[in-house]
């Protein structure tokens, strides 16, 4: 038997299209923690002939400089196709689907930053929350 989802916002895949952690080899552990802020990109567009649908995209760098007072250099990228039934409005399903993505996606890659680096010689690290601003897009340096 199946039920029709309640909610107007689904989320139907999430998956990494890029997985980096790189143990910044000249790295000295410094008894005060060095926390170098997370660069965040978070895209979301609609599916053009696909009712509804709408792919994302989140990128998460830290440490792109490979600054040797931070243990590590993280490069991460989700990405998620969500569906927005016809009871939101074109604006408030792009509004809700750019939150839903965001919490889902970094909430993702949270989690694998946090369980790779726990094997890495610096030891874990724990991302800090995200919170999603509109804002110009932050260039992420290649």
């Amino acid at each position: 038997m199946t039920t029709e989802n309640p909610y107007p916002i689904s989320l139907n895949e999430v998956m990494f299209v890029r997985s980096i952690v790189v143990a910044v080899p000249e790295h000295s552990p410094n008894p005060e923690r060095i926390s170098l802020p997370p660069i965040n990109e978070v895209n979301v567009t609609k599916v053009e002939g696909e009712a509804g649908v709408y792919a994302a995209s989140m990128r998460t760098v830290i440490n792109p400089e490979m600054d040797k007072a931070s243990p590590y250099h993280v490069d991460m990228e989700c990405v998620a196709q969500f569906t927005a039934n016809d009871t939101l409005s074109a604006e408030d399903a792009m509004r809700g689907i750019t939150i839903n993505a965001h919490s889902v996606m970094y909430g993702a890659i949270r989690e694998a930053v946090a369980w790779i680096t726990a094997r890495q010689p610096y030891g874990q690290l724990l991302l800090g929350l995200s919170v999603l601003k509109t804002s110009a897009p932050q260039q992420i340096k290649q």
